[in-house]
């Protein structure tokens, strides 16, 4: 099941919800500007020679997301909402050369990619007078962009993590309202090998990341 789908069922689930309860709802939706700084430590094995490398990395990026809610005064104010982002990042290519050793591993590495396809779905609390907090499930989308050397190449890869959060929201007039939040974002490790076997050892690259970020987040809305 591809992102898009994953967000259509997330969607019908969340309006049978809204329509099962019997509590007087409200509806929410609205437009985010997001900045984010990730912070990235990577380390790639070569397939034949076992050689390691490490690189860490921080990462600024800004992109748009739209968000839909749904939340009831008469369950404490709790809000169920879903955000979704089609673009989040373009990672700068990374270019290495590889010096010739007995294995063979040897020419020019170059890897990027794009994050692409970021999906939250959240619980959100009031705690005081415009005052949230926030916590939810994240997924996203690696998709891999490489030159290799070594004549493998790596599959996207599906990345999953967990969101807190908090903020302030305040009306502007009787239907619209703005927010400003900060998100701490939990990405579990990510883990591909490459899609070629070494000739002499049977094994494949990998690259295996440690992945987090900060977040903040501008948003306008509406309510009815």
């Amino acid at each position: 099941m591809n992102k898009l789908n994953k967000l259509s069922a997330m969607l019908a689930a969340f309006l049978l919800l809204s329509i099962s309860t019997a509590y007087s709802i409200e509806y929410r939706l609205g437009l985010s500007a997001n900045g984010l700084a990730g912070y990235a430590n990577v380390e790639e094995k070569l397939k034949d020679s076992g050689r390691i490398s490490n690189q860490e990395a921080v990462l600024p990026a800004a992109f748009a997301s739209g968000f839909v809610e749904v939340g009831s005064d008469d369950m404490m104010g709790v809000s169920l909402g879903v955000s979704y982002a089609p673009e989040v990042a373009e990672l700068n290519k990374e270019t290495r050369n590889i010096q010739p050793s007995a294995t063979g591993d040897s020419g020019t590495q170059e890897i990027q990619a794009d994050i692409v396809d970021l999906i939250q779905i959240y619980l959100s609390m009031p705690i005081g007078d415009g005052a949230f907090v926030k916590a939810g499930y994240m997924m996203a989308t690696m998709e891999t962009n490489e030159t290799l050397a070594t004549g493998s190449s790596y599959e996207d890869v599906d990345m999953t993590g967990m969101v807190l959060a908090g903020g302030y929201q305040a009306d502007l007039g009787d239907s619209m309202f703005w927010r400003a939040e900060g998100q701490y974002q939990m990405w579990e490790d990510i883990s591909v090998n490459g899609s070629e076997a070494g000739a002499s050892s049977g094994a494949t690259n990998k690259i295996s990341a440690e992945l987090g970020a900060v977040s903040g987040v501008l948003s306008v809305g509406m309510k009815f």
